[in-house]
């Protein structure tokens, strides 16, 4: 459910508040009764940290604003600060689950206050890593991994990264695997083939905002 309302497949609208009001209500249910667990404020927190960005993912008009550009002025504190609440509860015991190492990445990313400021991505690689241990079968998982060793190690580094998912026949029409391969062709200098790559996305399944910001990529292929 959080993740439709986070970044919701279709339709005219990024983000569905009420999908991830829902979501993260249902969550602090649980985790304030007994069947409370570590890895249940794990995700709490997650939802909590995630969804605290949501008013700065989008601007004015409704188009995508991606993570770096964002404002974190406009990062709700005190979503913020139940995200950080549930993390540290989630501390307790020895199980180390996904969600676990999904609420500490975007916990690193919610420790930046202020634009420009520095992202730790070296921490956030290791913990993709640790995601990859728990996950090894994940796409999503290697092509998140892929973005954070192409803001470590350059994007020729990253384009490695991404390639066995380039050639599996069930990604071809995902439109972020596309869009993360145009971005970081476009930043090797290879224009032609990032146009390619963008255009291709256009053809995917996506929400209009995505849509929009595909289309103002793949003009900056061609200027």
């Amino acid at each position: 459910m959080f993740n439709e309302g986070y970044s919701a497949h279709e339709g005219e609208d990024l983000i569905r508040f009420e999908l991830c009001q829902e979501a993260l209500r249902l969550g602090r249910l649980i985790a304030a009764s007994t069947l409370a667990r570590p890895k249940v404020h794990a995700l709490v927190a997650l939802m909590a940290l995630q969804g605290a960005r949501s008013n700065a993912r989008v601007d004015d008009g409704g188009d995508l604003v991606l993570l770096g550009d964002q404002d974190p002025n406009r990062w709700d504190r005190g979503l913020m600060a139940m995200g950080f609440h549930h993390f540290n509860l989630s501390i307790a015991g020895g199980e180390v689950s996904r969600y676990h190492v999904e609420s500490a990445i975007a916990a690193t990313h919610a420790r930046v206050t202020a634009a420009g400021e520095p992202v730790d991505w070296p921490l956030i690689l290791e913990l993709y890593d640790q995601l990859l241990e728990l996950d090894p079968k994940s796409p999503v998982v290697h092509l998140n991994r892929a973005v954070a060793v192409a803001r470590v190690h350059g994007p020729a580094a990253g384009l490695e990264a991404i390639e066995p998912l380039a050639q599996d026949s069930k990604l071809r029409d995902y439109h972020l695997l596309l869009a993360v391969r145009g971005h970081l062709m476009f930043e090797t200098g290879c224009r032609s083939e990032a146009a390619d790559a963008f255009r291709l996305a256009l053809t995917c399944r996506c929400s209009e905002p995505e849509r929009r910001f595909l289309r103002r990529r793949l003009a900056d292929c061609l200027t």
